[in-house]
């Protein structure tokens, strides 16, 4: 269902470009509106991209609190650009269901659950599905639905991922989580207390943990959901205190320009994973976060399921 809305979305955009373009040269400007046609897509990414790169420089500013450099800023600006529009214009619209889901058997070892992040499905994997394909490593990539949904109504779905995950290698699972995908990836572990025994190692990717402050523009209900110390954050961590956890990596970067400061990213008695310069879909598939998951991968390997 998402991918369907992503398709429509990306459909009207480019009508409301070509439309725009052809009244442009309807009043003898046509090469400013073939450009328009062409490339107003990926100006309207550049700019919603820099207007939040420039909103993380102001927030740091004014907190003093470390941010990301002029040269890295700039080079995480058209990375980010680069990314969203291969995530939101190919991949998730129209790719998301072309690597099914590869759940092993016992002889392959320990598998991933891959939960992604907020407006986003299964597709934003596609270029990690890949890699773990390649090294006959099993996963199962989720969609959180609906996409503006109770973030901790996806518990089920994620549920369902690492039961049929257990069951096909016999081994407790990873689960790695990008952006919102780390709050669900909690709430389920806070659903119940013998859920942080069904996984191996939890493994999550610029996550809000202690809130985003961007998701104060947000209206959606998981919006609200992870705004800085609202109060169903605040009760998920208020549950999650008083139960065991798994061994979880958290991964965030200084550059991440949606989930900041930095510290926000990460969890008290987590092993936080530092990456330099990386915005917040780079931080997704940066070495750094495949060597996280391979350490996790490798402790799960010694983890029968339960």
């Amino acid at each position: 269902m998402t991918a369907l809305w992503l398709r429509r979305l990306l459909l009207a955009q480019l009508a409301l470009l070509v439309f725009a373009g052809a009244a442009l040269a309807a009043v003898g400007h046509e090469v400013e509106g073939i450009l328009l046609a062409l490339f107003g897509l990926p100006l309207a990414y550049l700019v919603l991209t820099g207007l939040h790169v420039a909103l993380l420089s102001l927030w740091c500013a004014r907190h003093a609190t470390p941010g990301c450099a002029g040269a890295a800023r700039a080079r995480m600006w058209v990375t980010e650009s680069w990314l969203q529009m291969r995530a939101f214009m190919w991949l998730q619209p129209w790719r998301a269901q072309t690597l099914p889901d590869s759940p092993g058997t016992p002889q392959n070892g320990p598998g991933v659950v891959l939960v992604h992040g907020y407006l986003c499905n299964r597709g934003f994997w596609n270029p990690l599905l890949a890699r773990l394909e390649a090294q006959r490593t099993p996963w199962v990539a989720v969609n959180l639905e609906p996409m503006f949904g109770d973030i901790a109504a996806y518990a089920p779905i994620i549920d369902a991922a690492v039961t049929q995950l257990a069951a096909s290698t016999d081994r407790a699972p990873v689960v790695l989580a990008h952006s919102m995908g780390g709050l669900a990836v909690r709430a389920w572990l806070a659903e119940d207390a013998t859920h942080a025994q069904r996984v191996a190692a939890v493994v999550t990717v610029g996550s809000p943990h202690g809130g985003a402050w961007i998701a104060r523009w947000g209206a959606t209900f998981n919006a609200l959901q992870m705004r800085p110390a609202n109060p169903w954050l605040q009760s998920l961590q208020s549950r999650e205190s008083q139960m065991r956890q798994p061994p979880i990596w958290c991964v965030s970067s200084a550059c991440d320009q949606l989930v900041y400061p930095e510290q926000a990213a990460l969890l008290p008695g987590a092993l936080p994973v530092h990456v330099a310069n990386a915005g917040h879909l780079g931080l997704a598939f940066d070495p750094a976060t495949w060597a996280a998951l391979g350490a996790a991968l490798k402790l799960a390997s010694g983890r029968t399921h339960r």
